[in-house]
């Protein structure tokens, strides 16, 4: 078994006050992985919370790797030809959109995490920003 330096995942979310989601997914040709509207209830761990915003995501779940952007560099591949689509919303409902990686180290040393320019590109177009979550599980 091939031992890897990095547990990654990564998600691409628009969110804000409302829109219509199912009318997003419907124009973008991308069903995803989470949607949900401000209001509505859900449970984390133990307690029960409200939405504070409505959010269409599109993301994949923790993977072990050696190289963390591939994620983020998927997701864009697969959502760079709707830009415009998702300019559209942004512009029309007021939204906000994020890159989200959240990365695990679990060996001391490991790659760098690099960007290429088609990712940079994409968060410049829908006026996206990039988020990095980083923990290290090396003990």
């Amino acid at each position: 078994m091939e031992d890897y330096c990095t547990e990654t995942r990564a998600c691409f979310t628009l969110f804000g006050e409302d829109f219509p989601l199912e009318e997003f997914t419907r124009e973008i040709g991308i069903i995803p992985t989470e949607a949900y509207r401000k209001g509505e209830a859900f449970i984390r761990g133990k307690t029960k919370h409200v939405r504070f915003e409505t959010a269409w995501e599109y993301g994949v779940d923790y993977q072990m790797t050696d190289y963390p952007e591939e994620q983020i560099h998927n997701i864009v591949n697969t959502l760079y030809n709707s830009i415009e689509i998702i300019k559209k919303y942004v512009d029309d409902y007021n939204l906000r959109c994020k890159l989200v990686t959240v990365v695990c180290f679990n060996c001391q040393q490991t790659r760098g995490l690099v960007m290429n320019n088609k990712a940079i590109e994409f968060a410049n177009q829908v006026n996206g920003e990039f988020e990095f979550d980083i923990y290290n599980n090396n003990n």
